[in-house]
């Protein structure tokens, strides 16, 4: 078994329709790619389909093809980073690749996790996820092993041989080598970003976190204390006394929880009780599928 870093779209345009089929759509629309096997024979396809490409992007292009069509085998682990989420979806590939009607190169996957927060795995496969490629194997420090097991359980074990995790190697270490550079640099800034927030900011601490924030866009914030709060976090308005609006009821969860459903219709109901005009629910591990399903529904209402 192999694991593999996939990207679906820059802005993570194509991860829904993944989440909801189980289908990897790549960005790349082309020629039949029917037998075509190897790089050299990728290539020329690539290049019918973009021919204002810089060579050195087509080339590299043809390698991640190649990979994401005849290296990715059945069985092989799929880890979508995703944009518009922020968290992790691991799946095993099932079948062959195959093409849409429009060319677009495809993998279809069983979903195993598909809400794995980012700070559930250690730092040195968040550097290799950092990869900027579409496709990428992630294959340092037992990965696949690593990425099954925080599929199941919810949490990366580390390698059974400790080594220290370096930006540096786990750039160098990633297939193929780009000519736009080989990490994302803001995405492993914001990994560690997290990690910081996640050590020294659990429980009653990061909702006092999330308060400092509000006020620094303006708002009059009011943490209720630590316990029971019946829903309400964190109660915040504009203007000198927190009067004008937007009136916000702001509920919390840090650590592992995931938002689900029951806790989200909670939310909804603080907002009417308090005659706050919007609700705002912060968490850390983030949010359940039906959850994540209403966002369009409540995005006057209630921000996640």
């Amino acid at each position: 078994m192999r694991s593999w870093l996939i990207r679906l779209g820059k802005f993570g345009e194509k991860e829904a329709h993944a989440l909801q089929s189980g289908e990897l759509v790549t960005g790349w629309q082309l020629g039949s790619l029917k037998g075509a096997t190897t790089k050299e024979a990728i290539l020329p396809v690539v290049t019918a389909a973009q021919p204002d490409q810089k060579p050195g992007t087509l080339a590299n292009w043809a390698v991640q093809l190649n990979q994401f069509l005849n290296a990715i085998k059945p069985g092989d682990l799929m880890i979508l980073p995703m944009k518009t989420t922020g968290q992790l979806a691991i799946g095993e590939v099932v079948g062959d690749w195959f093409q849409t009607p429009e060319g677009n190169p495809s993998r279809k996957v069983k979903w195993l996790r598909t809400d794995l927060p980012r700070q559930a795995m250690k730092q040195d496969l968040l550097f290799s996820l950092g990869a900027t490629q579409t496709v990428a194997e992630v294959s340092r420090n037992e990965a696949p092993k690593r990425f099954l097991e925080a599929a199941k359980t919810g949490q990366d074990p580390g390698p059974s041989i400790k080594t220290a995790p370096s930006p540096k190697s786990a750039a160098v270490a990633q297939e193929p080598v780009t000519d736009e550079g080989h990490v994302d640099l803001a995405e492993t800034a914001r990994d560690q970003i997290e990690r910081y927030i996640s050590a020294h900011f659990a429980g009653h601490a990061f909702t006092q976190l999330i308060a400092a924030i509000l006020r620094a866009q303006g708002y009059q914030a009011r943490v209720s204390p630590p316990g029971a709060d019946k829903g309400v976090d964190i109660v915040a308005g504009q203007g000198a006394l927190g009067f004008d609006g937007p009136r916000l009821v702001v509920q919390v969860k840090s650590g592992d929880i995931v938002v689900d459903q029951p806790t989200l219709q909670g939310l909804i109901g603080c907002v009417a009780d308090t005659h706050a005009e919007h609700g705002l629910f912060v968490s850390w591990s983030g949010f359940k599928s039906p959850v994540r399903q209403r966002v369009n529904e409540l995005y006057f209402r209630v921000r996640l």
